[in-house]
């Protein structure tokens, strides 16, 4: 089977490519002009240049393309400029998805989020939950947005089948979830507060996105979900597989305080705060998704909490990342 892969230069998207190959896919990934690629094209992937912006250069990548895995997103918890997280989720996924249906492409796997779910405060997401009505991030909202428009497709015929992933972690992570490990186990963090969180393992996800493509229903949603913890089991068990000390838990309101001057830190020097406040926001409601359905439907198993820290903690060693 031939598919293009979006966003195939990126850490979920690598992934998925990664699974693709060992299942005997005939990979092809949509890249701007300046990524790197050198490592795809060593591995027998064609890159086709182009942007998820840019409609005509996604309907001629999809040229003789079996199914289109749409994983491109700007993926962040700090938005200096939400308006273009915001064009990247929804025109690159109405992009996407309008380039797919002019091709007559047969099936499409959509990479969205677990945040979209939007359950309330102790609640257990599924792919059933009503969304809370309001967002924690401009990340929930664009992703959100981008799924109405993938529903309207949808309505129109489309086979779209949706991935919904949780916190992925795993070996290449430098998105949130893997730079708050990597400053934590670099000392940077002078307190932490009480949260929830669900994880998964990369490879999981891009598993689950393969599964959906090969045995999913059209229209049908799928959460990648491997387990659920509270930040200080979840850290704890990140400080002691890095031979780390767990700093000292404090109040949230001063943890508010100190995302908040992180993010104006970071604006002066043009860096990445070391605490967002979207970040702040999500951990004190808490992330609870239930990953059950793809697990039932898709026979996904997913790798435990400690496989999942223990595979990321040593790639950032590696990489020299984590001292």
């Amino acid at each position: 089977m031939k598919a293009l892969v979006t966003g195939g230069t990126g850490f979920v998207g690598g992934a998925l490519v990664n699974e693709l190959l060992r299942r005997n896919y005939q990979v092809r990934v949509l890249a701007r002009a300046s990524s790197r690629t050198a490592h795809l094209e060593q591995r027998g992937v064609e890159i086709a240049r182009g942007d998820i912006l840019d409609r005509a250069s996604i309907e001629s990548a999809l040229d003789g393309c079996e199914v289109l895995f749409h994983a491109a997103a700007i993926y962040d918890l700090w938005a200096p400029d939400p308006d273009v997280m915001l064009r990247t989720e929804v025109d690159g996924t109405v992009n996407a998805l309008e380039a797919a249906w002019q091709r007559r492409t047969p099936r499409v796997v959509y990479t969205s989020t677990g945040l979209t779910v939007g359950e309330r405060r102790n609640e257990t997401g599924t792919e059933e939950t009503v969304h809370r009505g309001y967002f924690l991030s401009v990340y929930e909202r664009a992703k959100f947005e981008a799924e109405r428009e993938a529903r309207r497709f949808i309505e129109r015929g489309l086979d779209v089948r949706m991935v919904k992933p949780s916190g992925v972690l795993g070996p290449g992570d430098l998105k949130p979830t893997g730079r708050g490990l990597i400053n934590l186990l670099n000392g940077r963090f002078p307190m932490l507060f009480h949260g929830t969180l669900t994880g998964v393992h990369v490879e999981d996800v891009a598993l689950v996105h393969a599964l959906a493509a090969e045995k999913g229903q059209p229209g049908r949603e799928y959460i990648a979900a491997g387990w659920i913890s509270s930040v200080k089991d979840w850290l704890g068990e990140a400080c002691r597989l890095g031979g780390k000390r767990l700093p000292l838990f404090g109040p949230a309101i001063l943890a508010r305080g100190f995302a908040h001057a992180s993010e104006l830190y970071a604006r002066v020097m043009k860096s990445e705060p070391l605490l967002s406040v979207e970040t702040w926001h999500l951990l004190t409601h808490g992330l609870r998704l239930d990953g059950s359905r793809a697990a039932r439907e898709l026979g996904v198993r997913y790798k435990t909490m400690q496989e999942t820290l223990a595979d990321a903690i040593a790639w950032y060693r590696e990489q020299g990342l984590v001292t």
